[in-house]
């Protein structure tokens, strides 16, 4: 009986060694996958990250681009308006060029208008 209860315990010893093996290769695994998942977040999160930077940029440049075509607009109406005040005051300097000429003249020549 005493090699029956030897035998008893190397196969528990061996059972127990299977399991404590299968428990590390199991903990090995758990660490690989959660390398694996953690990689994988980090990489989504560059990705999202990358995204925002990218749509903000994007967004940015409309802004841009409409404060521009606004802007354009208003130099425009602002041009618009200087060449309309410039061809009033000439029309009206040409006007009074003509009276003033007359003045001079008659001044000159001693003739009152």
């Amino acid at each position: 009986m005493e090699g029956w209860g030897k035998d008893l315990s190397l196969e528990v010893l061996k059972k127990i060694r299977e399991i404590e093996e299968e428990a590390k290769r199991i903990i090995d695994e758990a660490e690989v996958k959660a390398q694996q998942v953690l990689r994988k977040a980090e990489e989504e999160a560059e990705r999202i990250r990358r995204e925002g930077v990218e749509r903000g940029k994007a967004e940015a440049e409309k802004m841009i681009k409409r404060a521009e075509a606004s802007i354009e607009e208003k130099v425009k109406q602002v041009e618009a308006e200087a060449e309309a005040q410039i061809s009033t005051l000439r029309e009206k300097a040409s006007k009074n060029m003509d009276r003033a000429v007359e003045r001079i003249l008659a001044q000159i020549l001693g003739v009152e208008g």
